[in-house]
Parts: structure tokens; sequence; C-alpha cells
């Protein structure tokens, strides 16, 4: 069994607030290194213990330089640096039996929602052929063209209920309950740890019961800017249309090509 684990630092154990924890200048960003390796290394210890063979850990937040290495579970490798996901080491394809994310959080404009988003803070909507979804959606979509199945979330009460509403069946590991956008209850990483590993361990003893998110072909994504400039930006890549003032297009019939693609370009420029 190969599995894929996908991990974020906004629905990480103890994580409520940007400024303090989440940026990598923030004075307690170190702190939340640490607390990323105990959720991360407790979802990795439940794979391995399930009989995962191999374990593909892709560090999504900001730069993609959070793991700390030194202190990676064994079991597994980690892609760094937040290559595109369209080729090796980061690609997902069909030999992975299930995905896995570790840390996320609800999207962008979620009513109650904890450091919610939708991959960059400029993104005030995204939609998939008319549906409208964040990370955890689009994450998911990407994993079921190649038929993997998301299996288990870890992260805030508002990831929770968005996951349930998008897919139904999986296992989730709310490590933190939301009172805001920078303030949550939350659960010691003494809990959080053997939580984590006992949803592992449960989506997948039973892989069956889960199944991929598909999306019919072509692809459509349209994203939604908060201001004018973000979609000047974005439709100064080629290949995306802008629709009006703050909103863009694109379309495409792969997925994860068209989506990784653009993000990168985005990203640098």
């Amino acid at each position: 069994m190969k599995v894929y684990i996908i991990i974020d630092a906004e629905g990480i154990t103890g994580i409520v607030n940007h400024e303090m924890q989440v940026k990598p200048d923030s004075p307690k960003y170190d702190e939340m290194r640490e607390l990323y390796m105990s959720d991360l290394n407790a979802a990795i210890e439940g794979s391995v213990e399930s009989g995962a063979k191999e374990v593909i850990v892709y560090d999504m937040h900001y730069y993609g330089h959070n793991v700390l290495l030194h202190e990676l579970h064994p079991g597994a490798k980690v892609v760094i640096g937040k290559p595109p996901k369209i080729g090796p080491p980061a690609r997902i394809d069909e030999d992975f039996q299930a995905l896995i994310m570790i840390g996320f959080h609800s999207m962008s404009e979620t009513k109650g929602g904890l450091l919610n988003h939708t991959y960059t803070l400029d993104m005030k909507a995204l939609h998939l052929n008319g549906r409208l979804m964040g990370e955890i959606g689009l994450e998911a979509a990407m994993a079921g063209t190649k038929g993997v199945p998301l299996v288990m979330i870890s992260g805030d009460d508002k990831a929770m209920d968005e996951a349930e509403a998008l897919l139904g069946c999986f296992e989730g590991a709310c490590v933190k309950y939301g009172s805001g956008e920078s303030s949550a209850l939350c659960l010691p990483p003494s809990q959080t740890r053997s939580l984590i590993k006992e949803k592992v361990i449960s989506a997948l003893s039973s892989l069956s019961d889960y199944k991929p998110l598909l999306i019919d072909l072509p692809y459509t994504i349209e994203i939604e800017f908060y201001e004018e400039s973000s979609a000047l930006k974005a439709s100064g890549i080629e290949g995306i249309k802008r629709k009006d003032a703050r909103t863009v297009e694109m379309k495409g019939d792969d997925l994860t090509f068209l989506w990784e693609d653009f993000l990168s370009r985005y990203s640098a420029s």
C-alpha cells in the first residue's frame, strides 16, 4: 500500500494566528513546526502500522520548507519546496491507494472559519465546474482523477464540516474548535497525536469504503479575487481568461496540470 499525505499549517494542533504562528518569520513559527511534526508523524505512524510500504509527504504550507527533516518518521519521505504536483516526485498517480490531509482548514468566506482561505489570501472563491470548493475539495478532486480517494483529514471543526458536505465518507480528526478567525478551543498534542493515528488506522483498514472524488471532464476553474489587481495579474498568465473585473477562468482536460501550472506561475509572478 502506498499513501500520499499533504500537510498544511492552518489546521495543525494549537495553531490559531497567522501573524504569530503561521508565517515563516512569525514569533512562534518554530513552535508551529514542532506541532506540525507531531501531527504529521502521528499520521505516518498510523500509515506504517496499517501496512503502508511507501508514504510520501507533500509539504504544502508557504514555501514548502516547514518539515523538520531530522524529526521525520523514518517510514516516510517528504517533498520539500512545493514543486507543482504534475511530475515525480510530487505527483499523485494510480499507484497510491489513499490520500490523507493533515492540518487542513476551511475555504475562504467560511462563516466562523479559523484561518480560513483558499490557497492564497487574495482568492475569495474558487469554483470547479460550477461547484464551490476550497483546498480540501480541489486536492481531493485532483487525486480523484487518478482514482485515489481522500480517506482521512485532520484540522478544525469547520474543515470537518466542509469535508462532510463534500465527501460524506471520511475519517476526521478534529484537533480544535474555532471561535473566530484567530482563536479556538484546542486539544493538546498528547491527545491529538493519538486521535490522528487512530483515525488514519481506521481509514486505511477499510479502504473499500471510500470513493475518489470524481468531477466530469472537461474542467473549468473559476477564481474570484478580492481585488481587481489580482485578477489582472492572473489574466497575464497564458491560457487564463478574464471574465470580469475580479474573476478569471481556465479550462482543460488535465485537472492537476491545469491548477498546479496556474498556481505555480501565479505565485511566482
